[in-house]
């Protein structure tokens, strides 16, 4: 007989089955099932990697010839070649695949079910996934205060995560606070899991891989999946005292890289360093393009951002951010909501080519006017159905008008866009390329007695093309 869900669950391990999915960018096969935009076509802006790409044919071609042989499972120049890369020694690297191994590997070898971790809000949930799996107890501190956690406070902790700089904030902390932290956190015998998954696609000055060699609790995170823009491939690395590096060698799975990201990782670490160079130059310049321009869409407040993506807040943005990228999505752009991160009224938006944030700059101004539209003509009808009262419409929110000497008029214009320059208006180019019908020179709807003739005509049963006919062309 089958045993239920329930039953079945009594049989693993509690950690398990109280554990949920961490939810992360870049589900193209969703988006693609949901659309019918092949994946190949749709634009995302929720996978935050380098905007640029780097050739890496004769690495492939390369590692495919080792594809019939087990990788040499220490990894030995894999391991020497990333020690250059990050300022350490060979003892000093742990290979992953990818970030996530290696979070779920650092908390296989520090963390005891009952042990406790002080992780901040908002940052990557991966941390918390992983240290609840292996059954800790959690504590959560703001971000921005993670740098002013006292002695006391980690007093029983068994390690403190950071993310630098983090996500989704884009936040970069100073190199001497993190080691301070570091420090502190050493002389308590708590661990300091720093993540710098995306410090080569920001400042790799900031850095702190290389002080392992003077503090014996402190874990750093490297990733090749942002910097190179490979998440297919699933690269990265660790820097640890080599004590810890160790036993997390020990723990690590048996040929945790296949052969091609063991073979392609090397060749990116010993070539790219120059590509990295260029790469950042390029991000600097188009993010500080990319969130000027998104400052200027209305109700978006983009925050500052030292890395490859942006964090935006939308609270004031008419639309709620689902409604936002659900239409976003029809026009095949995929964003990443932020309520996962504990973040509501958020989006990340990745810094990606210039021609594709114009794109998305676009779009979104584009389906901004078309909800505007849709509310406005929302509004005209419901005031249409609750009729004429003195000339005033007092179903109307902003009733008496808000418009200084004015009883009623159009809080929108019922014939948007019109198009007709007779009237003042005109189409203005937007810094994005983009154009949108401006009415700042038109003041004709907004008269009162023309209103009022609108409204009588609308009421009449009059379109708005024989209202504008009826109306509007005598004035003109």
């Amino acid at each position: 007989m089958t045993e239920t869900c329930d039953d079945y669950a009594d049989n693993l391990r509690e950690e398990i089955v109280r554990l949920t999915p961490c939810v992360h960018g870049a589900r193209l096969k969703e988006a693609s099932d949901h659309t019918g935009i092949p994946k190949s076509e749709l634009l995302d802006f929720s996978s935050n990697q380098n905007l640029l790409h780097i050739d890496i044919t004769e690495s492939l071609t390369k590692a495919c010839k080792y594809i019939n042989r087990y990788p040499d499972s220490k990894y030995t120049q894999f391991r020497a070649t990333a020690a250059d890369f990050a300022g350490v020694f060979s003892e000093n690297i742990i290979p992953g695949n990818g970030s996530t191994e290696l979070i779920r590997l650092f908390a296989e070898t520090v963390i005891k079910p009952k042990n406790t971790v002080i992780i901040p809000v908002p940052t990557f949930g991966e941390y918390e996934n992983q240290c609840r799996l292996m059954g800790a107890n959690i504590i959560h501190q703001k971000y921005e205060e993670m740098l002013t956690i006292t002695d006391k406070q980690l007093s029983g902790v068994k390690a403190v995560f950071v993310c630098n700089p983090n996500n989704p904030t884009g936040t970069l902390i100073e190199r001497e606070q993190l080691i301070n932290l570091a420090d502190r956190c050493a002389r308590k015998k708590v661990f300091l899991f720093v993540d710098e998954a995306f410090i080569e696609l920001s400042d790799p000055g900031y850095s702190i891989a290389t002080h392992v060699l003077d503090c014996e609790f402190l874990f750093v995170l490297r990733s090749l999946t942002k910097a190179f823009a490979v998440p297919g491939l699933r690269i990265g690395f660790g820097v640890a005292p080599i004590t810890l590096a160790k036993y997390m060698n020990v723990a690590r799975l048996t040929w945790n890289l296949n052969c091609i990201a063991d073979t392609v990782g090397e060749w990116l670490l010993k070539h790219g360093s120059k590509f990295l160079y260029n790469s950042r130059d390029v991000i600097k310049a188009e993010r500080e393009w990319f969130h000027a321009q998104l400052a200027h869409i209305r109700g978006f407040k983009p925050l500052p951002s030292q890395t490859n993506f942006i964090l935006v807040d939308t609270s004031d943005f008419p639309l709620t951010v689902a409604e936002l990228a659900k239409r976003l999505l029809l026009e095949g752009i995929v964003i990443r909501d932020c309520a996962s991160f504990g973040l509501e009224n958020h989006i990340r938006l990745a810094v990606r080519a210039h021609k594709e944030n114009i794109t998305l700059i676009q779009a979104i101004e584009q389906t901004s006017m078309e909800w505007g539209e849709k509310i406005g003509k929302k509004s005209l009808n419901a005031a249409i159905k609750q009729g004429q009262t003195a000339n005033s419409r007092v179903g109307c929110p902003f009733y008496p008008c808000h418009f200084e000497g004015q009883d009623c008029t159009f809080c929108f214009c019922p014939f948007y866009p019109c198009e007709d320059t007779r009237t003042g208006g005109e189409y203005i180019k937007r810094a994005s390329g983009s154009k949108v019908w401006s009415c700042m020179n038109c003041h004709l709807v907004h008269k009162p007695e023309v209103a009022s003739k609108i409204l009588d005509e609308l009421l009449k049963g009059s379109d708005v093309k024989e209202a504008w006919k009826r109306v509007m062309e005598p004035l003109l």
